[in-house]
């Protein structure tokens, strides 16, 4: 109990009374564009102490205390800026009120996933997150594919940039006309765009959005949806989920909002009973739910009067 109380950050001082017992030669290098040969610029030595990184991050407790641990106390560290390395440091400290910039928060970001120290992970991804604007998110999602290493990661905070065009913006085309006036990479912007919902691993949705599908890629069972039933003059809502989908060609000339005949999907109520209900080819025009340019010209399809209910996975 009582070493939470203890405000390690004062051990980063070398007045504090704790030596310091490794050290890092933290060497900052540019990249030659048309040799592509390594040039130093910088190097900086920062000092820590062995015990209190070991207790951040597995990695440097396998490096110092490990069976293969090294009797070295001084270590190299490149493919970083000295700045972010040196805030990194003060980070496991336990420093606050840290003037970090988003290039800063990348570099951090990077480092904290090759130490294997989450918490710094998620703290970086929320501070990226809570600053993304307009005006800034091209710097983001160049940084994500520049600093970040772990694909997944870097995939991650691409799609935090789609999620934030797609709270803002009203269609997929506005999407990319965005992205196309930052003048952004085509590979980047597909990246961006090509979004995966979170509960159902499929194309990005949104709760309460219509739950069309692509001809190619059909819901699978399991997905989450609410389907409003009319009867009358009276609308009833029920809680379903997708059982099966059976699929039937499309002819060629089929119009939006027309059923597709041997094509059938059958919903599992939430009171236990199923209910099949036929395809229906969808319009895709207006492009509200899917976000992903490659599929402009395919055909999408539904039951209609189905949405998603994602929330409440």
């Amino acid at each position: 109990m009582v070493l939470k109380s203890v405000d390690f950050s004062q051990f980063l001082s070398e007045n504090s009374g704790i030596p310091f017992d490794v050290r890092f030669e933290v060497i900052e290098e540019v990249h030659d564009e048309f040799t592509y040969e390594k040039f130093e610029v910088d190097r900086k030595t920062v000092e820590a102490h062995k015990m209190l990184l070991s207790t951040a991050s597995p990695v440097f407790k396998s490096q110092f205390y490990g069976k293969m641990k090294s009797i070295k106390h001084d270590f190299e560290i490149k493919e970083t800026k000295i700045k972010a390395f040196e805030l990194f440091i003060q980070i496991i400290y336990g420093a606050g009120n840290l003037d970090l910039d988003i290039k800063d928060m990348f570099e951090i970001l990077d480092l904290a996933d090759f130490y294997i120290i989450e918490p710094i992970k998620g703290k970086m991804i929320d501070a990226i997150q809570s600053k993304m604007t307009f005006e800034n998110l091209k710097t983001i999602a160049d940084a994500a594919s520049t600093y970040i290493h772990h694909e997944e990661l870097a995939s991650g905070m691409l799609k935090n940039c789609g999620k934030f065009l797609q709270s803002n913006l009203g269609s997929s085309n506005q999407i990319v006309d965005f992205l196309q006036d930052e003048l952004m990479e085509p590979e980047l912007i597909d990246k961006i765009i090509d979004l995966k919902c979170e509960n159902c691993d499929y194309f990005e949705c949104k709760d309460n959005m219509l739950a069309t599908f692509p001809e190619h890629k059909p819901l699978r069972p399991g997905v989450k949806v609410k389907k409003w039933i009319r009867t009358g003059g009276e609308t009833q809502m029920l809680e379903c989920s997708i059982s099966k989908v059976s699929l039937a060609p499309i002819p060629p000339n089929l119009l939006p909002k027309r059923k597709i005949d041997g094509g059938e999907i059958v919903l599992a109520v939430s009171d236990g009973s199923e209910m099949r209900l036929p395809l229906i080819k969808m319009s895709n025009d207006e492009t509200t739910d899917w976000y992903s340019s490659s599929l402009s010209s395919v055909n999408f399809l539904s039951t209609g009067g189905m949405v998603f209910r994602c929330k409440d996975k």
